[in-house]
């Protein structure tokens, strides 16, 4: 009697757009360098190497996030920090689309459903089955694809809207195009990230960077990109900058100067 063998697939245990959040924790605190796994494990959440743990690091791996960086050691590679830090909406569009078939077996599913885009659940799920996979990875498998492609379709229609945009700007007049940036001690402001709002209502900025990159609000000591922030209202008049208060003991090394530790103590987190 012919049977057909149980595959038992590797597969990313999360989807793209919760890796690339889990990414984004561990880049925060150790940017390029190498970081042991356990202490990455750790800033995922989890209180060692277990096995939920490992997996999760796996998934990483498994969209080309991380990488080795030596034995017990691993680092965030440049795909998940262009990801993180992107030049423009374009190149991260691009990044996220090849981590997003970086895992072997999502290629492969996404060459059985070649023609669409988000192929439906059950239709992956009975594709898998077919295919002999184990029965116990078949669903989380199935899940963790389909989340994936709805995120990268998300993005195309994310550049629809921008391309619109764009559109409009270009009878707006010189000034008018400037949407983003500019903002000084005592304006207040919006912050945009990723298409969403992150305020509620405009807060007050309270803090600039020395080269204009961050920027920080009243009663917030995050870190908040000058490129993704609007003015909604300028102050009457220039305010004295209120320095971030922060605890003595972890007051940055003075070689570093502070932009530079401000943007590693308080990466740009939703509010």
């Amino acid at each position: 009697m012919n049977t057909k063998p149980i595959r038992s697939p590797s597969y990313p245990s999360m989807s793209l757009e919760d890796a690339i959040e889990a990414a984004g924790k561990i880049e925060a605190q150790y940017r390029g360098s190498p970081v042991d796994r356990e202490d990455a494990a750790k800033l995922l959440g989890y209180s060692g190497l277990s096995g939920p743990a490992n997996k999760a690091l796996a998934a990483l791996a498994s969209f080309g996030l991380v990488e080795r960086a030596g034995k017990g050691m691993m680092r965030v590679t440049s795909r998940a920090r262009s990801i993180l830090h992107p030049d423009s909406s374009a190149d991260r569009a691009r990044e996220l689309r090849e981590a997003a078939l970086e895992p072997k077996l999502f290629r492969e599913i996404k060459d059985r459903f070649e023609d669409i885009q988000v192929p439906p659940m059950d239709g992956v799920l009975t594709y898998l089955n077919r295919e002999g996979f184990n029965p116990s990875a078949v669903s989380p498998a199935a899940k963790a694809f389909v989340t994936t492609m709805q995120f990268i379709q998300s993005l195309g229609e994310s550049e629809s809207h921008v391309s619109d945009d764009n559109d409009d700007l270009e009878s707006d007049s010189p000034d008018e195009k400037t949407r983003f940036g500019g903002a000084s001690v005592g304006d207040l402001i919006q912050w945009e990230s990723q298409g969403a709002l992150q305020f509620k209502t405009p807060r007050r900025v309270r803090w600039v960077s020395e080269d204009g990159d961050w920027l920080a609000v009243e009663d917030s000591d995050t870190g908040i990109p000058m490129s993704q922030v609007t003015v909604e209202q300028a102050a009457p008049q220039k305010a004295p900058a209120i320095p971030p208060q922060m605890p003595h003991a972890d007051a940055p090394h003075q070689e570093r100067g502070f932009s530079e530790w401000f943007r590693a103590k308080v990466a740009p987190t939703r509010l």
